[in-house]
């Protein structure tokens, strides 16, 4: 009988190692929408060795930047299809794939910073909501952080909605096209790295691109001397992973994934403040740009003027209807509403 106690001792242990063994050899590739140049893409490499670090090697995350294996509109059935694993993407990218996204995406005009957003996707439904839709594209939707409220990047001062009047501006396509044009501007749809060259060349007055930081290191200080901070859009950053690959993964694993994302956004928002200051004071002394940031009056005008949009867009469907009645309650939860 002790012979059979220890021979079973050492077959469990034997398949204990083989366990660990294959949950080790498992790595899965991620993309990302941003080139390696952005830096929200390097603070999400950081982060990612980060999280390799507490998977302890029964995991291992491999990141990729936007296009080395799929085009970053397509990542989500890529997703699907397990050509790539996982994603850290805008989930504003995936508009088309139902009516729902543009108010769960980037709720235009509704929030004034990061941490807003971030509670409502881990508090107040968000991310309940989008697992229930992306689970009907095979995928599971592990958190939406942010990388923080963007910032305008205008040749032209604006220093109030009625300054937008006649601006040629670049702008992401849906909502924020939409509030633009209601607001006098008229949008163009560039890519983001048309950006630089269509601002020197007079091709567009403004820039709706990315956070402050990012628009620096893009360059777009030298030929858009005014900034307009904090301006209206906030897109949610999420990690999407194979719904098979998810469910696969032990209880702690998935823990690790699931903090480790609500983390990403305070990781990446805390470097860009840290950023932030540096860059605003370099670009006032040595560059001669002009930060305008619009007064708590003009904001809930705007706010206004989004929550029309919104409205409109919750017609659309079911679903949107549930994601604008869900985010509505919440900015009167915070009292961004009344």
């Amino acid at each position: 009988m002790t012979n059979i106690i220890k021979k079973s001792g050492l077959l469990g242990m034997l398949f204990a190692l083989l366990f660990t063994f294959s949950v080790k050899a498992e790595t899965w590739k991620v993309q990302a929408h941003l080139p390696t140049g952005h830096t929200v893409y390097q603070f999400i490499d950081d982060w990612v060795k980060e999280v390799n670090t507490m998977l302890g090697g029964r995991l291992t995350l491999e990141l990729y930047p936007a296009k080395a294996i799929i085009p970053p509109f397509e990542t989500l059935e890529a997703v699907q299809m397990g050509i790539i694993d996982a994603d850290i993407t805008s989930p504003a990218y995936f508009a088309g794939r139902d009516p729902a996204i543009p108010l769960l995406a980037d709720l235009i005009g509704a929030y004034s910073n990061w941490f807003e957003a971030a509670t409502w996707c881990e508090y107040g439904g968000g991310k309940e909501l989008y697992q229930k839709m992306y689970k009907g594209f095979g995928a599971h939707f592990v958190g939406c952080p942010n990388a923080g409220i963007e910032s305008v990047a205008s040749k032209k001062p604006i220093n109030s909605i009625a300054d937008f009047k006649g601006v040629k501006m670049r702008a992401p396509s849906g909502t924020a096209t939409q509030l633009l044009k209601a607001m006098g501007a008229s949008p163009v749809n560039l890519s983001g790295g048309e950006v630089y060259n269509a601002l020197e060349k007079g091709v567009i007055d403004a820039a709706d691109l990315s956070d402050y930081v990012a628009n620096k290191s893009l360059g777009l200080h030298k030929v858009a001397k005014y900034a307009l901070v904090d301006f209206h859009s906030m897109p949610v950053l999420s990690l999407t992973v194979n719904m098979k690959k998810w469910n696969a993964q032990p209880k702690d694993i998935q823990a690790i994934l699931n903090m480790a994302t609500r983390d990403m956004g305070t990781q990446i928002n805390m470097r860009q403040l840290m950023l932030r200051g540096p860059a605003e004071k370099d670009d006032l002394e040595n560059h001669g740009v002009t930060i305008i940031n619009w007064s708590d009056d003009e904001r809930k005008k705007m706010r206004a003027m989004a929550a029309k949009i919104w409205e409109q867009e919750s017609k659309k469907s079911d679903f949107a209807k549930q994601a604008y009645d869900n985010q509505i309650s919440y900015l009167k939860t915070i009292r961004m509403l009344d």
